[in-house]
């Protein structure tokens, strides 16, 4: 699974990775700690960075900096809420999670992504019981995995090819909310009259639905249209619209 991240999204996480490298070298943090360190590094800057991501997660600034450092490990729960917060299914935090310029690359080890192993001793919860390094609990929930598997197979989607984002703002209320999760199909870039896609412009990431024009071109309408009018995009510049993908669908926050 690929999360796709705005220019400024990534620009931070390529920043902070080079800072936070050199902190895990220094450390000689092993690579199970190392990568749960980077997945810390990842939600705080989908979260808005360490003061945001922080404050959503009811934690304090120096202890977020801890979990980023490598000087003691987050709990599961803790970091299963920075996920929630960020519109990530806690079963992609035992997945490998690797940065590639513009989006996160998730792989899942094996049905469900999760594997189990005996903690090396260091800064751990609970380092006399077996468990995914850095977390004090974790139970996978295969039957929830086929349940999605089974949700996209009925939309005729190809697992492969689905991407998330996180909506911000309200412009496509009430369709979509503030910070929902929100499933990508990369496959579809058709731009099909009235669907609703994502769309990077100006460098900046924004979910429109599509209208079609007479004569070529198109609108960008948000569903909220009181507070946001239309955007029209030229037949001429049409062809360099960066489109990356259809959205297939959206879950709802708590």
């Amino acid at each position: 699974m690929k999360i796709l991240l705005s220019d400024d999204v990534a620009g931070r996480i390529e920043s902070k990775l080079a800072k936070f490298s050199r902190s895990w070298a220094k450390l000689g943090l092993d690579p199970l700690r190392q990568a749960v360190c980077f997945k810390v590094l990842v939600l705080c800057e989908m979260l808005g960075g360490r003061t945001l991501a922080a404050d959503a997660v009811d934690l304090a600034d120096n202890t977020l900096d801890n979990y980023r450092h490598g000087k003691k490990d987050p709990t599961f729960a803790k970091l299963e809420l920075m996920a929630d917060k960020a519109g990530i299914a806690a079963r992609y935090l035992g997945g490998e999670w690797f940065f590639e310029k513009d989006a996160i690359r998730i792989e899942l080890s094996g049905r469900g992504g999760v594997s189990r192993f005996t903690a090396p001793p260091g800064l751990m919860d609970n380092p006399t019981q077996p468990y995914l390094h850095g977390y004090d609990e974790i139970v996978p929930s295969f039957a929830a995995a086929d349940v999605i598997e089974q949700y996209w197979a009925r939309l005729g989607l190809d697992p492969a090819s689905l991407s998330t984002v996180l909506a911000e703002g309200d412009s496509m209320m009430p369709t979509i909310a503030d910070q929902s999760p929100v499933f990508l199909d990369t496959g579809d870039r058709g731009l099909v009259d009235g669907a609703i896609y994502a769309i990077k412009v100006d460098g900046r990431l924004i979910i429109r639905r599509v209208q079609r024009l007479i004569g070529g071109g198109l609108q960008l309408l948000a569903d909220n249209a009181s507070a946001y009018p239309p955007q029209e995009i030229g037949e001429k510049t049409l062809a360099d619209l960066d489109i990356l993908g259809r959205v297939r669908s959206a879950a709802v926050t708590c």
